[in-house]
């Protein structure tokens, strides 16, 4: 079945929960997807020869003409279903270079780039022009998969188009089941986060496809990696909070590579301790529901991967603010999330807590310069709508001005025809 723009496709973040840094040294590591969102819109473009890719949260928009794509070299490598590579195809990605020789910004090369790759592999010379809108509910760059959740909406909209996928038609009430849709998009979007990365975990676009939460092992030589997804993990109400401090994952992660060469036997402790925590987590997070006391083990697991992490050297004063404001107002557990050193923290959320007591924590987050968003753990990944009541062209799209204003236009929670795959 050929589906007709316009139409929405959208995926979500992700945070590491558990295993952060111990991850290295092939110990498991959790992420679950958040609430926070990326929305592509795929709409006709005016004149049918022109494609365009639009994105203005990070002031990008350019156009190219379908016929200046080396289509010839891309149709070499597609003989029927298009089947991505273990690397991405050198013919391919030079002749890319003279398309992409004009964005000079990195962010605007890395989205071009894997829109283009991707567009070639996935459509072919005869699909029309189409207007790719993309807005992101997601902070860009801070950690939290905003690039996989990005390639995600890509590749899904990219299989719609070229016929490679059954359209989406899971319900949001409804549980989530392996299929091969779920596989293609996930592959594909890999490819693209290798555009952006070079050399991706696959974790990020695993989140952002299937929802839920995943652990991943990275394992050592030629073994490879190991990945477990938890599609239909509850939801858990969160508190991610951006201190907006700049890390290096780079300095962090040779900061514990050189705290393991002194101190072996004692970071090796530590590590295992996490490699712990980690698997009690995931024993917990299979099972079909959370019931209290599940919670309350999640909430101690917070706690003492935090103090893990510390120990490592990883945290920094403005995610100890984070956690002491967290602690003072008694709202839950809070943790870094992903390298450290700066960036975001997480906060399990206690159910008995209201909305007023969250209110008044975000006030002072917002003293101390954080930026505080109400999510949720879990839930859907890649979904498809077929039209909405108030976003109808892309520049409603475009008009749409704060990340609320997106979250209450496209109701990806509530809106009857969201359908995921």
């Amino acid at each position: 079945m050929t589906v007709e723009p316009p139409f929405f496709v959208s995926a979500p973040g992700k945070v590491i929960i558990f295993g952060e840094h111990a991850s290295v040294y092939g110990k498991p590591a959790i992420a679950a997807a958040v609430s926070l969102r990326t929305y592509l819109h795929v709409s006709a473009s005016q004149d049918e020869e022109t494609i365009t890719l639009d994105f203005p949260d990070i002031g990008l928009t350019h156009s190219w003409k379908r016929n200046d794509l080396p289509w010839e070299t891309a149709e070499r490598y597609s003989t029927g279903k298009p089947q991505p590579t273990d690397e991405l195809v050198p013919e391919i990605v030079s002749e890319l270079q003279s398309l992409l020789s004009q964005h000079t910004n990195s962010i605007h090369y890395a989205a071009a780039y894997s829109f283009l790759y991707l567009y070639l592999c996935l459509a072919n010379s005869r699909t029309p022009g189409f207007t790719f809108t993309v807005r992101s509910a997601l902070p860009i760059g801070a950690g939290l998969g905003s690039s996989a959740s990005i390639s995600v909406c890509l590749s899904a909209a990219l299989s719609l188009l070229g016929n490679h996928i059954n359209a989406a038609s899971v319900k949001s009430e409804e549980p989530t089941t392996d299929n091969d849709d779920l596989t293609f998009i996930d592959s594909w979007s890999f490819m693209g986060e290798k555009c952006m990365h070079g050399n991706p975990s696959g974790i990020d676009n695993a989140c952002a496809t299937h929802g839920g939460a995943v652990m991943f092992q990275r394992m050592q030589s030629s073994v490879p990696s190991v990945r477990t997804t938890m599609r239909n993990f509850p939801k858990l109400k969160l508190l991610l909070t951006n201190t907006k401090h700049p890390r290096r994952t780079a300095e962090l992660v040779g900061g514990v590579s050189r705290l393991t060469s002194k101190y072996p036997k004692t970071a090796s402790n530590i590590l295992d301790a996490i490699e712990s925590l980690t698997r009690e987590a995931y024993n917990l997070m299979i099972r079909p529901f959370l019931d209290q006391d599940a919670k309350s083990r999640m909430s101690d697991l917070f706690e003492m991967n935090h103090g893990l992490l510390v120990a490592l050297g990883v945290s920094h004063p403005t995610l100890e603010k984070v956690r002491i404001l967290t602690d003072e107002a008694k709202i839950g557990k809070t943790k870094l999330t992903g390298a450290g050193g700066g960036g975001c923290a997480i906060t399990l959320v206690n159910d008995d807590v209201t909305e007023d007591a969250i209110h008044e924590l975000s006030k002072k987050y917002e003293e101390n310069g954080f930026t505080t968003y109400e999510t949720t753990l879990g839930g859907k990944g890649v979904g498809y709508l077929s039209s909405s009541s108030t976003v109808r062209t892309p520049e409603e799209f475009k008009a749409l001005e704060t990340r609320l204003d997106i979250e209450k236009a496209m109701q990806v929670d509530t809106l009857e025809n969201w359908r995921f795959w």
